[in-house]
């Protein structure tokens, strides 16, 4: 018997038989799969079930809706060949959930089983091959959980793992600046404006990263960013703290400026200052000769 898979990320797709064998369901039976999976650690009583998919109905034909729901799903996930029970458990008092001891492959489980394991060790001391497993696990991220559905038990989820996908890149942004990656940190900080361009301290923290990277212009750049996106979206300006931020880059490079200059031209001062005073030692060289060839002179003519 081959594995289920199940990809939620940026839609729903179902295979069997490692990804050889596509399932085709309705949008209806996605959703109902995709919160037996999302919530499958427990089962769920069909009047649960049959409310949250079906409460717009009465009681008796939101049953008859969820019984049909679930034949349906039980043909798509155990086809002949594959016992029944496999993945859909149904018991005697009338709970339905997913078969979490089945062979299955589900990425949101592989995403969050990684990261969780991986961001609970401080960024300063991670190996590179834990950073390389993270990255790897983040392409799994093809998109936001359930493109299209939304429920409202589905917006809290895209939500959750959104965050966790965020984390993430954050976790990689620093990690990165930690060991002076500048470019690759400032690469993860647009990926995290690119979910969410209102994420002030990011674009602060690429300000400070484009400095480090003697980039002082594109510094700059972002803030003009920052201010046209806040502008644009909400009508409000930087806070505070990205305003200072400009400001101590804007003026940071003048004062730099000035300390080179008054460095140069205190090099300068001091190489004059040599140059006097190698000249005043020559002009005593020149006057102890002068002495010394008259000295010579002298006794050279009268040597009594």
């Amino acid at each position: 018997m081959g594995i289920l898979q199940v990809a939620l990320f940026g839609g729903v797709r179902i295979t069997h038989n490692n990804w050889r064998t596509e399932v085709t369901v309705t949008r209806e039976i996605q959703a109902l799969l995709a919160y037996l999976l999302l919530q499958r650690h427990r089962g769920h009583s069909r009047e649960v079930l049959a409310g949250i998919f079906w409460g717009e109905q009465n009681l008796g034909k939101a049953r008859g809706s969820l019984n049909t729901a679930l034949w349906k799903l039980k043909k798509a996930l155990e086809p002949r060949g594959i016992p029944a029970g496999t993945y859909l458990k149904i018991t005697h008092s009338g709970e339905v959930g997913f078969n979490r001891e089945s062979r299955h492959w589900l990425d949101v489980d592989v995403f969050e089983g990684k990261i969780s394991s991986i961001l609970t060790c401080p960024f300063q001391t991670v190996g590179e091959i834990h950073i390389v497993d993270l990255e790897k696990v983040l392409e799994l991220y093809k998109g936001e959980l359930l493109e299209g559905f939304y429920r409202d038990w589905a917006l809290r989820e895209r939500e959750r793992l959104r965050a966790m996908y965020v984390k993430s890149l954050i976790y990689l942004l620093q990690y990165c600046e930690f060991h002076g990656a500048y470019e690759q940190a400032i690469a993860y900080g647009q990926q995290i404006l690119d979910l969410d361009p209102l994420r002030e301290e990011i674009h602060r923290e690429i300000m400070r990263l484009h400095l480090e990277n003697g980039q002082r212009a594109l510094a700059l750049r972002q803030y003009e960013i920052c201010r046209s996106t806040l502008a644009k979206e909400l009508g409000i300006s930087p806070m505070e703290d990205s305003q200072a931020l400009y400001t101590q880059i804007f003026k940071g490079d003048r004062r730099s400026h000035s300390a080179r200059n008054s460095k140069e031209q205190i090099s300068v001062e001091q190489a004059l200052g040599q140059l006097s005073e190698a000249s005043q030692t020559i002009d005593l060289a020149k006057e102890q000769i002068q002495q010394a060839l008259q000295l010579i002179t002298k006794y050279s003519e009268h040597p009594d």
